[in-house]
This record gives C-alpha cells, sequence and structure tokens, in this order.
C-alpha cells in the first residue's frame, strides 16, 4: 500500500515487512540495542524464538533486505478471556527510519496475524521509559492506556 510522503503524494514505500530470518540476528539485536537491550539478539536466543509456535518476529527489511524495524507478537490461551491473547512485545524502529510508516505497517502485521489467530485482546508493552512520541503513535494506531498494573520478579 502507498504510503503518503511528507509532502502529500503517494508514494511506494522503501521496505516491505517479512518474518525475521535465522540470519537477521545481527541486526535484531542493533535494533533491541535500541531498546536498551544491549546484548541481546544472540545467535541462540534468536533462533530460540524464531522456533517458538507462540512468538513471530516480523521485521521492515529496506531495499537490500537489512532489517529497518522490529515487532515481537507472542500469543497465547487466556482463561479469563476464554480466547487467546497477543502481545507486542518488542517494536522497534532505526532512528533514521522513523517517520516514514515503518512502525505503522509492522503494527498493522501484528493486528493482521491476530485476526487470523482469532485474538480478544492485544497488548502493547511500552518501553521502560517511553516518550510522549511513543504514546502519540500508540494512540494513533487504536491502543490505549489499561490502566493496570504489572510488576515482575526473577524467578
Amino acid at each position: 500500500m502507498p504510503l503518503p510522503s511528507p509532502s502529500g503524494s503517494a508514494t511506494a514505500p522503501t521496505f516491505r515487512v517479512r518474518l525475521a530470518r535465522r540470519g537477521d540476528g545481527e541486526q535484531l539485536g542493533m535494533l533491541l540495542a535500541e531498546l536498551g537491550h544491549a546484548g541481546a539478539g544472540d545467535t541462540a536466543t534468536v533462533h530460540w524464538v524464531l522456533s517458538h509456535p507462540e512468538i513471530e518476529v516480523h521485521v521492515a527489511a529496506d531495499g537490500s533486505d537489512r532489517p529497518l524495524g522490529l515487532l515481537s507478537l507472542s500469543h497465547r490461551p487466556q482463561l479469563r478471556l476464554s480466547g487467546r491473547i497477543a502481545t507486542i512485545d518488542e517494536l522497534v524502529v532505526l532512528p533514521n527510519a522513523r517517520r516514514q510508516g515503518v512502525g505503522r505497517a509492522l503494527v498493522q502485521r501484528a493486528l493482521e496475524r491476530a485476526r487470523v489467530l482469532s485474538v480478544k485482546r492485544v497488548d502493547l508493552q511500552l518501553p521502560s521509559l517511553p516518550t510522549e512520541a511513543t504514546y502519540r503513535f500508540c494512540e494513533a494506531m487504536g491502543f490505549r492506556d489499561a490502566e493496570r498494573g504489572v510488576v515482575t520478579r526473577a524467578p
């Protein structure tokens, strides 16, 4: 689908969304570092995650097939919803590729997959320190603050 250019005219996107592949590990690591997860994306973890039946990693790749952004979508059954729930665990776009429709295309792909999987709810995990731009993007994509707490601990 053509994306509007900053001048308002429609142009063909300069990227495509595809599933991540094992060979994307180094680029996935660089993208995860943008989220503050330096050292993430090691080969063993990438292979494990990409082969997991309830996790999908989608990338927006440039014309040379290098990832510009990634979205990790996990989905699983949940008792209280009497169905499946999906979570966008990671969403990141390289700084030089932001505001070009990359994040929007990744989220749209995740929402399409959620419909195919008959998901009842899609949650989006925000970064530790979300910016105002992050909140505006989420709102523009139809997400709203769930106003519920989540606590965590190591096992």
